[in-house]
C-alpha cells in the first residue's frame, strides 16, 4: 500500500509538472486509479474467541474446547469496479463516484489459534484436527458476517475519501465532491 501511494504521489508530481491541461491530467490519473486492482485503505486486527461443545444424550461425558484466534481484515475500494467515466469535471470542480468500500482480504491462520480451554470426558475421543478446523471456519464465517458492525467499512470510506481529496487537490481542483455508488 505504501509503495502504491508513493508511486501515485510521484506520478501526480510528474503530471503536475507537465504542460497538459487539468482535464487531461485528471483523465490520465483516473485511468491509473482504474488500473489498480484494489485500494486498501484500512486494516484491522480482530481477536475472536471460538467455542465448541459436543454434548449428546447418547454419550457419557462431554467435549468442550475454547480457542483464541486473530484475524487480519483489510478493507478498501475495489478499483476494478471503478468507472473513469463516472468523473464529472467542470473547470476547477470535480465530482467522482467510487465503488462502495468492502472487505478486500481476511487472513485467520489456523496454526496461530491458541487453545485456551479443552475438556474431554474420560469415555470420549479427543477433538480431532478436522473438528478444530471446522470450528475455526465457523469463527471466520462469524467474523465475515459481523464486518458491517465493526466499523471497518466506515473507516475505509473515510480514508478513501481523504486519499482522493488529497490527490485531486494536488491536481489543482478547488471544489471536490466524492460519492460512493
Amino acid at each position: 500500500m505504501k509503495t502504491k501511494f508513493f508511486i501515485l504521489s510521484l506520478c501526480t508530481v510528474a503530471l503536475m509538472s507537465c504542460g497538459e491541461d487539468l482535464q487531461k491530467k485528471t483523465e490520465s490519473k483516473m485511468q491509473e486509479m482504474a488500473a489498480l486492482s484494489e485500494l486498501g485503505t484500512v486494516e484491522y486486527t480482530v481477536t475472536k474467541v471460538v467455542k465448541g461443545s459436543d454434548v449428546a444424550w447418547y454419550t457419557i461425558g462431554d467435549r468442550k474446547i475454547l480457542f483464541s484466534c486473530q484475524a487480519k481484515l483489510k478493507a478498501g475500494v475495489d478499483m476494478s469496479e471503478f468507472d473513469p467515466k463516472s468523473v464529472v469535471i467542470n473547470e476547477k470542480s470535480i465530482e467522482i463516484t467510487l465503488p462502495q468500500p468492502k472487505l478486500l482480504a481476511m487472513n485467520m491462520p489456523a496454526d496461530e489459534a491458541k487453545i485456551v480451554y479443552e475438556k474431554v470426558g474420560v469415555l470420549r475421543m479427543d477433538i480431532s484436527a478436522k473438528e478444530r478446523n471446522e470450528l475455526l471456519q465457523l469463527g471466520e464465517a462469524d467474523i465475515r458476517e459481523d464486518v458491517p458492525n465493526l466499523g471497518i467499512l466506515d473507516d475505509a470510506r473515510k480514508n478513501a475519501e481523504m486519499f482522493f481529496r488529497a490527490l485531486l487537490k494536488q491536481l489543482g481542483y478547488e471544489r471536490i465532491t466524492i460519492k460512493f455508488a
